[in-house]
């Protein structure tokens, strides 16, 4: 199957429609989607899921698309995978040459495509809970370029590519290779540890590039992955983790485990997570980005250190 074929794959059937609002409803009676569970019949709970999957994803695709201009690009494709593509990523016009700042999101693992945190959040609670629509329109009003990550395309092919496989493999192809100066990155579940997988891996890289990094219910362990003491004292100064929590939005919820600032998301509900604590992220990425005003010891330092090459951009 080719990339157009890809694309053009036909969308299931269904008996549903997005309203104007983002919300499913019935084609007949206008009512909210509802899960039908068939007790006894595995086979057709499967199929139902893979067909509303794919018509909840292309609706979302078709958004990013036509409604802010995103546009598909394709990894290039190793010699030994027999014409296999890497798959495709999301990326705003002139990311890759945008002078000024990236956001860069990677979501959970599972059944979920680019441009999705949740599709059964879209499914129950509509577009605003589940997809990642609200984060691009964010970023591209405070003129972000954003690059949209999507590691469970091909995750289930017979070379068994991973996530922590794609970020890498998009952080080697288009991330080290952007003008962007100042890259923030937001990851969902599995999609932490792909993230810090990627730290190990590229330290000094990910180090000199990220000024940011915000963890929604990550399932990284800061102290079960091979970090070395520098990449952990830079994640725990560069990075915010928000835990589903019964506690209000922002709260300390604090483990000696974390490893760094661990906050509540607001909800207790793991699928909406990224939706409810939108806000305290793009605060936290605004704190982050801002110049450090330079003190008199700063001052001295950057005189004596002209024409020695400039410090990274979070030293």
């Amino acid at each position: 199957m080719n990339r157009q074929e890809i694309k053009e794959q036909s969308v299931p059937s269904l008996p549903y429609y997005f309203s104007d609002n983002g919300h499913l409803l019935h084609t007949d009676s206008n009512d909210p989607y509802r899960y039908l569970f068939r007790r006894g019949d595995p086979e057709a709970n499967q199929k139902e899921d893979q067909a509303l999957c794919f018509f909840i994803t292309h609706h979302v695709q078709r958004l990013m698309e036509e409604n802010f201009t995103l546009h598909r690009f394709y990894l290039p494709t190793e010699p030994l995978s027999e014409g296999l593509s890497q798959g495709f990523v999301y990326l705003s016009s002139g990311a890759l040459e945008h002078p000024d700042k990236l956001l860069v999101l990677i979501q959970d693992q599972g059944t979920v495509q680019c441009g999705l945190w949740s599709w059964r959040a879209v499914a129950h609670e509509g577009v605003e809970k589940g997809s990642q629509i609200p984060y691009v329109r964010r970023a591209l009003e405070e003129s972000y370029s954003v690059l949209l990550m999507n590691p469970n395309e091909n995750g289930n092919n017979d070379r068994g590519e991973s996530a922590s496989w794609h970020v890498r493999s998009v952080w080697d192809h288009l991330v080290m290779h952007c003008a962007d100066q100042r890259i923030v990155v937001v990851a969902h579940g599995y999609g932490g540890l792909a993230f810090v997988d990627l730290l190990c891996r590229r330290s000094q890289e990910v180090q000199h590039k990220v000024w940011a990094v915000a963890f929604l219910d990550s399932s990284h362990n800061m102290w079960h992955q091979p970090l070395g003491d520098e990449a952990r004292d830079w994640l725990q100064s560069c990075s915010r983790r928000w835990v589903p929590s019964s506690k209000p939005l922002n709260q300390n919820v604090g483990s000696i485990k974390a490893g760094g600032l661990q906050v509540s998301a607001g909800t207790q509900n793991q699928r909406t997570v990224p939706a409810v604590c939108m806000e305290s992220v793009f605060q936290f990425f605004s704190k982050k980005l801002q110049p450090i005003p330079p003190t008199a010891f700063s001052i001295v330092t950057r005189s004596r250190s002209l024409g020695q090459g400039s410090s990274t951009p979070n030293a």
